[in-house]
């Protein structure tokens, strides 16, 4: 039998596909109006979003690195008796 905490979790995954879809929506239009425009072109975008994902990458490995680095070290420190 499903739980109530289940039914909820349910549907906030459903909110959520939801949010995400006319999220998509908006910004895939967003993009159209921008090319029709000229205001920029598919081939700017996707040099722009590969740059982004390179950025993003490297910061999230670095912070990945620095927080193994710190806990690390909080298991070497031992407590004064």
């Amino acid at each position: 039998m499903i739980e109530m905490k289940e039914v909820h979790l349910i549907a906030k995954l459903a909110d959520l596909q939801e949010v995400d879809y006319h999220n998509t929506l908006v910004l895939h239009a967003l993009i159209e109006l921008l090319v029709e425009k000229g205001l920029l072109t598919h081939e700017e975008l996707t040099a722009k979003a590969h740059a982004l994902d390179s950025q993003l990458s490297f910061q999230l490995d670095l912070a990945s690195k620095l927080s193994e680095t710190i806990q690390n070290r909080h298991t070497q420190i031992k407590p004064i008796s």
